[in-house]
């Protein structure tokens, strides 16, 4: 049997098969979106990674107007994961936040990073009381954590700017919220490297993405999650290692499992895995039944 289709442990997710749904939004109906729907389609014995759950109000944006502060979204949450626990599937939960609007950027001073950190830690906590079976920190595609990464939009003169070093203490300090309410074995984060939605970009790329890796591999975090969206302009399944030069880089970097979402047909799927350069695979239908790549 394929590797993709054998069991593995993230962390402390045992899952059946390594075919994981990577919480990929149809942005046009997620707001009428129902929480069991992603359980519904995901294969037995597998990983679904939710939408995007807003960590607090001040987090909200269209079409993602209700995070587990709204008690109709707590209990929707609640049911869905009781459901999966049904089906032997395990439920991570998307932790977001977009970071300052575009037609109103403004820093973040001292307090409000605090006060955002303390909103992750807090949705972790209503997360784990709702039974998920961890979280996913989503540093991915424009996202306030990507917005601290990036050279392109941070432009700050303290210690979150600067340096990738730098760079890297905000993403390092929400991470540590997270583990501290979940352990590390539960916590995973998602990334874009080389994505440019919402305008995202950075001077050396593969210096940053391969930083940020290693520094998350200290932390020893169950894993990471790289994405690309197709509202960047590029293609679903273009990932860092499709750029030259940067794959083994990347690869090495991070010891812990990597999931790769994509549009990835079976064969490509199949390969990845086999090569050991994607641990798992995120498919939007939790399924792979096309041929060829």
């Amino acid at each position: 049997m394929e590797k993709l289709f054998l069991p593995i442990n993230i962390g402390a997710l045992e899952l059946a098969h390594r075919v994981v749904m990577p919480g990929v939004v149809d942005h046009r109906r997620a707001r009428d979106a129902d929480p069991e729907d992603c359980i519904r389609r995901a294969a037995p014995g597998g990983l679904v990674v939710t939408p995007p759950v807003p960590v607090s109000l001040g987090a909200t944006r269209p079409p993602f107007h209700r995070g587990f502060d709204d008690a109709g979204t707590s209990k929707a949450w609640a049911g869905a994961v009781r459901a999966a626990q049904r089906k032997h599937v395990r439920v991570v939960a998307r932790l977001w936040h977009p970071g300052t609007r575009e037609d109103t950027p403004a820093a973040l001073d001292a307090s409000a990073i605090d006060a955002v950190i303390d909103d992750y830690r807090r949705a972790a906590e209503q997360a784990r009381r709702l039974g998920f079976d961890g979280v996913e920190l989503d540093a991915a595609d424009g996202a306030l954590p990507d917005q601290f990464l990036q050279d392109g939009t941070n432009r700050r003169g303290d210690r979150y700017g600067g340096s990738i070093q730098n760079r890297l203490n905000f993403l390092c300090e929400l991470v540590e919220a997270l583990v501290g309410v979940w352990t590390a074995e539960r916590v995973g984060v998602r990334l874009s490297p080389f994505g440019a939605f919402r305008g995202m970009s950075d001077s050396d790329p593969v210096a940053l993405f391969t930083a940020a890796l290693s520094t998350l591999g200290g932390q020893e975090l169950s894993f990471v999650h790289l994405v690309r969206t197709a509202a960047d302009g590029a293609p679903l399944g273009h990932l860092p290692y499709d750029e030259p030069g940067c794959a083994a880089r990347i690869r090495a970097a991070f010891p812990s499992a990597i999931i790769a979402s994509g549009d990835f047909t079976r064969a490509g799927a199949v390969d990845l895995v086999r090569s050991r350069w994607a641990d798992a695979i995120g498919v939007e239908s939790g399924t792979l039944d096309r041929e060829g790549r």
